[in-house]
């Protein structure tokens, strides 16, 4: 089977290690990390490189995204079908399932969660550790976004919402999948937790949903599958995604 494999870097080194021992053959496009804090942009870009596929140029296009805020719904299938995860976000994927996802995130709430791409690959360059400013620069970004749709006041109050998280962390968590420097990335983490005074802790990961996105294994329970001219939308119940 031919895909077209669009990525978000955060899963370089997975999709490349799973890719190179697939049957299926690739035509790989990694997106920028950084398109995830802008929905939008990267739900044109997404849909941009859906569009570009040629006529009889794959058999399918696989997103290597969960729903990612948002910007993964709306997105409509072209000449192929469409492949997404079912899944809020990446760290389902690096954890293996819904159910694991929900246990750590219930479990233990207060978390920010590390891989090889989100040390790696934040904004281009490894300062994801900085969290507080990188957030305060998101923040100012959100805010003016905010004022233009919605007036200073109400936008003044969703960031107000927003910034809480924050002071709700707690841990640090990196998720291991054994590839890349991963002496380095622990001490990355450790150092993150002990500049914010957080727990620091491993997590094993489950890249069994990575590995079946690129072998094709696109069960239903895991897997949406588009058909050609329908679209992606949230489902807000356990599935995540649908298609209409």
């Amino acid at each position: 089977m031919r895909i077209k494999l669009v990525a978000c870097e955060v899963f370089f080194r997975e999709v490349c290690h799973f890719a190179a021992s697939s049957k299926n053959i690739f035509d790989i496009t990694f997106v920028p990390f950084g398109l995830h804090c802008s929905p939008e942009q990267l739900r044109a870009r997404l849909q941009q490189e859906i569009d570009s596929v040629e006529p009889g140029g794959c058999d399918v296009v696989a997103l290597a995204y969960g729903l990612c805020s948002g910007g993964a719904s709306g997105l409509t299938a072209g000449q192929v079908p469409l492949v997404l995860p079912r899944a809020h976000d990446c760290i389902t994927l690096f954890l293996g399932s819904r159910e694991r996802y929900d246990q750590e995130f219930s479990g233990n709430p207060g978390t920010y969660y590390y891989t090889s791409g989100w040390i790696e690959r934040a904004d281009g360059e490894v300062q994801q550790g900085n969290i507080v400013e990188l957030k305060e620069r998101d923040r100012d970004r959100r805010f003016e976004d905010y004022k233009e749709k919605y007036g200073e006041d109400n936008a003044l109050f969703l960031i107000e919402q927003e910034s809480r998280w924050l002071s709700n962390y707690n841990r640090a968590a990196f998720i291991n999948t054994g590839l890349g420097d991963v002496e380095g990335y622990r001490r990355f983490t450790a150092r993150v937790a002990a500049t914010h005074g957080w727990a620091n802790e491993e997590i094993e990961a489950d890249a069994r949903l990575i590995r079946r996105l690129i072998d094709g294994d696109w069960n239903e329970q895991g897997f949406l599958v588009v058909p050609p001219g329908r679209s992606i939308a949230q489902s807000f119940d356990g599935f995540v995604v649908k298609t209409v």
